[in-house]
């Protein structure tokens, strides 16, 4: 019922990113032959797997001895974002490879059935805050994702034991890529334990969510002092309402018209002109909202864990949206260090942080810096924050030459 509705399925997604791919940008690629690579000969989506969907590109000048880009995007996204920056990275010389992944139950990847979708809490009647309370907790949601990543990272069809890695991910990726970086490692079993990963040594995050705390609760705005428009919001957020399940309502037409409208009025640069080989006549908002809606009206998954990590919330200070478990006041230096007495030496050399001059996320900006800081104090790891000019959330698509030179600098 779902495909008939939204004139949608796992094939027609997996065909989208390969239009999109083939159109944008001129490196060839491929899915390399992996225990965790996703078949796309299969219309049906994996309920059971936690498959995660990759594609690798392979610079020109290829030398073992460059280190491996991994493209990581961000909630609702997926690795078909990066096609104006995949080019300059290989044509750079100092990049081997760029693989770019969907994480666990979004873009091509296996979406996994939402039997443990979070749930409202039941509160007091005197409270005067909603907020959700998941039957995944925080670090379930946060190895929800991370577990299928550490896999793939350790797979030797995929990554060279002791491979330079630098693992870029923007928003909801981003908070991801750091939780990652400062993850203590665990395997599944024993000869995954056996297994030597890549060196993990420059970390991007590109308008990353979750530096800044949540306010306390007694710094918040009573949920009955909100407006309208907020207090509608926290609930949806509450009930594991999606932007995502806003589309799959709609149907095909109505479905693939917003999602184009919102592309528009978010990246209103995208060209519309259909491009001159294109037998298909699409242009690049075409191709990116074709995409786009596929991803959006797969099968509900890891759009779920958002309500696990993230939460909404204002003060006097403003509005905007939280990590539960944030990343600043000390708590990215604090796993950084706790990783330090595990091992020998720690193979991240770098931590940069980039947001956008007119970047919602910026309010990240402050606690991104002292973290940083901290970092450079305790650590002993070059950390730093940027900004990008000419650019919003999607810095990588506003700005893509400056985004690729901060992926490429050491500054």
């Amino acid at each position: 019922m779902r495909q008939w509705w939204t004139g949608s399925s796992h094939t027609q997604l997996l065909q989208a990113e390969h239009r999109l791919l083939t159109a944008l940008v001129k490196s060839p690629f491929r899915k390399p032959s992996s225990s965790n690579d996703v078949d796309s000969r299969d219309t049906s989506y994996d309920y059971t797997s936690t498959n995660i969907n990759f594609v690798e590109f392979v610079a020109p000048s290829h030398s073992a001895g460059l280190p491996t880009v991994v493209l990581a995007h961000g909630f609702g996204s997926g690795l078909g974002f990066f096609y104006r920056n995949i080019d300059d990275l290989l044509n750079s010389g100092k990049i081997g490879r760029v693989i770019g992944l969907d994480w666990l139950g979004m873009g091509g990847s296996a979406r996994v059935a939402c039997w443990q979708s979070p749930i409202r809490s039941v509160l007091s009647s005197s409270s005067k805050i909603s907020f959700c309370n998941s039957k995944f907790t925080t670090s379930d949601a946060v190895d929800f994702f991370l577990d299928p990543l550490d896999q793939l990272l350790h797979d030797v069809n995929v990554f060279q034991p002791g491979e330079d890695v630098w693992l870029v991910g923007h928003s909801l990726g981003g908070y991801l890529a750091a939780r990652y970086a400062i993850r203590s490692t665990h395997f599944q079993n024993e000869s995954d334990a056996a297994t030597k990963g890549p060196n993990l040594s420059k970390l991007i995050l590109a308008s990353p969510v979750g530096f800044q705390p949540p306010p306390s609760v007694h710094e918040r705005i009573p949920n009955s002092s909100l407006p309208p428009a907020f207090r509608i919001l926290d609930a949806l957020w509450s009930s594991n309402f999606t932007p995502q399940a806003l589309i799959r309502a709609m149907g095909s037409s109505r479905g693939r018209n917003a999602i184009k409208r919102a592309l528009h009025g978010r990246i209103p640069h995208l060209n519309e002109s259909v491009m001159r080989d294109r037998v298909d006549s699409m242009s690049e908002l075409d191709l990116l909202a074709n995409y786009l809606y596929h991803v959006t009206v797969a099968p509900a998954s890891g759009e779920y864990a958002m309500n696990s990590l993230l939460e909404p919330a204002a003060s006097e200070a403003g509005a905007g949206v939280y990590a539960r478990e944030p990343l600043g006041r000390g708590i990215m230096t604090s796993g950084l260090l706790e990783k330090m007495k595990t091992q020998q030496s720690l193979s991240l050399k770098s931590v940069k942080v980039i947001f956008g001059d007119h970047d919602w996320m910026r309010f990240n900006e402050n606690s991104a810096r002292k973290e940083c800081e901290s970092i450079r104090s305790n650590c002993k790891i070059a950390a730093g924050v940027h900004i990008i000019p000419n650019a919003g959330h999607h810095l990588y698509l506003d700005n893509a030459d400056s985004f690729v030179n901060h992926i490429l600098d050491d500054g």
